[in-house]
């Protein structure tokens, strides 16, 4: 019988995007039966995979990283507790896997013994004689599947050992757990909604219901649950562990109206100047109080003067506690001059998040994503939001200026573009930047399209685009003056 493999899984065994991979379905490439995939059909479609080693998985994981400003996680194994419940599970699967081969062996030597019977009793058929004598044949045949298919499966048992899948109900969303992480802080780096609060067990805003499979305590917390609630197996995401493959009823912010206003202190981490006008502001929340926000979102933020402006957020929120602005300096603002003077351990005031310019994370359609000059901070978040989310089956940044010295995350773009296989960046320098687009994608009614930017160039674009059949749905817009 064959190995059947989800696609969330069979993905990160080869090393591609789900998105990828769920495009090659689309195309007729791969063949799936009841949504699961055969693992020698996935091997035939990504023969040169090298399990074990430097695989595409691994580069997209890098630069992730890189993007997201993570700091690098000392602890990657699992805990002893979860790791020994993993395997106590693979050795439960495998004593039942035996039990049933030693049942289908007996059955088929009754078979065999029936079949001996009847041909003798039947004069001798040559019907049953034939029957017989291929079974015994079939039987001392060596076992199908050649090495790369059986380094596959035996790569997928150390995944499981390694790693816990989680299910969410009731969306269905996925992720993978790793290392020593909590469910939340997994869940977020995946890119996940998750209600939550305080992060450190005093709130009990991340408390969910374990449906199936087993986490397990991994921080000790003050917000008690009531005897019913744990007879109802609730826990705590940030407190607890996957110990095993598990399904979690939880909570997630659909939009907008499920993220709560916020009003934090954070401090200055660090400040770039890509260009003598150009400010890369880096923030950072305290552990106990993070910022809850939806990729593409803004915040008000305050200097101790009382200056304040509006900023979109250029930084995913995966990482919840460091938080990019981009800010360029201009003669009629000011008080966006101020920001330029902060100095590392300045403390800045956050009041948000507002605005509704979100990914639409329940389309897997291609995404095409325009920024117009500063229009890039907004986008960079819904970027690396997607990157997390790893659903849609191609992601395409068209970056328009009217000088090549305004591209001033030129590298970052070129990174994401060298490293994901479903990643392209194209900068428009003075360019008419709809009719490159539609001339890149001539099926526009295929994709969702994020367009950010000055409020004259992102209206007419939107004109344009619409003009061309985008439907008005899968166009989504935001003003950044």
């Amino acid at each position: 019988m064959q190995q059947l493999l989800s696609i969330f899984r069979a993905a990160r065994l080869v090393g591609v995007s789900r998105g990828s991979l769920q495009k090659r379905i689309h195309d007729g490439e791969l063949p799936t039966f009841e949504g699961m995939i055969k693992a020698t059909d996935l091997l035939r479609l990504y023969p040169d995979t090298e399990l074990g080693q430097d695989t595409e998985y691994e580069r997209v994981q890098h630069i992730k990283a890189t993007a997201y400003a993570k700091r690098v996680r000392e602890r990657l194994m699992p805990n002893a507790e979860a790791m020994l419940a993993r395997v106590n599970l693979l050795a439960e699967e495998l004593a039942a896997g035996r039990l049933r081969l030693v049942h289908y062996q007996d059955v088929i030597n009754r078979l065999l013994d029936r079949l001996t019977v009847m041909a003798d009793n039947d004069h001798g058929h040559k019907a049953f004689r034939d029957l017989a004598a291929w079974l015994q044949t079939a039987l001392t045949e060596s076992i199908p599947g050649d090495e790369p298919t059986r380094q596959l499966l035996a790569h997928d048992t150390v995944l499981r050992v390694m790693s816990a899948h989680v299910t969410l109900q009731p969306s269905g969303h996925e992720y993978w757990l790793d290392g020593t992480d909590s469910l939340l802080e997994a869940g977020l780096r995946a890119g996940l909604a998750l209600n939550y609060g305080c992060t450190n067990g005093n709130c009990g805003l991340c408390k969910a219901r374990v449906v199936s499979g087993q986490v397990t305590k991994i921080l000790n917390h003050d917000y008690v649950l009531s005897e019913a609630e744990k007879g109802r197996n609730y826990v705590l995401m940030c407190a607890n562990t996957a110990a095993t493959d598990v399904v979690i009823e939880a909570l997630e912010a659909g939009g907008e109206n499920d993220i709560p206003l916020q009003n934090l202190v954070a401090k200055v981490k660090g400040v770039d100047f890509p260009a003598p006008d150009m400010l890369l502001l880096r923030l950072q929340t305290s552990r106990v109080q993070r910022l809850r926000f939806l990729a593409g979102q803004s915040l008000t933020l305050t200097l101790a003067g009382g200056h304040s402006i509006d900023l979109p957020i250029a930084s995913c929120p995966c990482d919840d506690r460091n938080l990019l602005f981009h800010i360029r300096r201009r003669v009629d603002n000011p008080v966006g001059e101020r920001f330029f003077l902060l100095e590392k351990g300045d403390e800045v005031r956050l009041t948000g998040p507002h605005g509704n310019f979100l990914l639409d994370e329940d389309s897997h359609r291609t995404q095409i994503f325009l920024a117009h000059e500063m229009g890039f901070a907004p986008i960079k978040s819904l970027i690396e939001h997607s990157l997390s989310l790893d659903r849609a089956e191609a992601m395409h940044l068209y970056w328009a200026v009217d000088d090549a010295r305004e591209l001033y995350a030129h590298n970052l773009c070129r990174s994401w573009h060298d490293a994901l296989e479903n990643f392209h960046y194209r900068a428009l320098i003075g360019e008419p930047t709809v009719a490159q687009i539609v001339a890149d994608h001539p099926r526009l009614q295929d994709c969702d399209v994020y367009l950010a930017g000055p409020r004259h160039k992102v209206e007419r674009d939107a004109a344009q685009l619409q003009s061309v059949g985008r439907p008005a749905g899968q166009l989504h817009m935001e003003i950044v003056d």
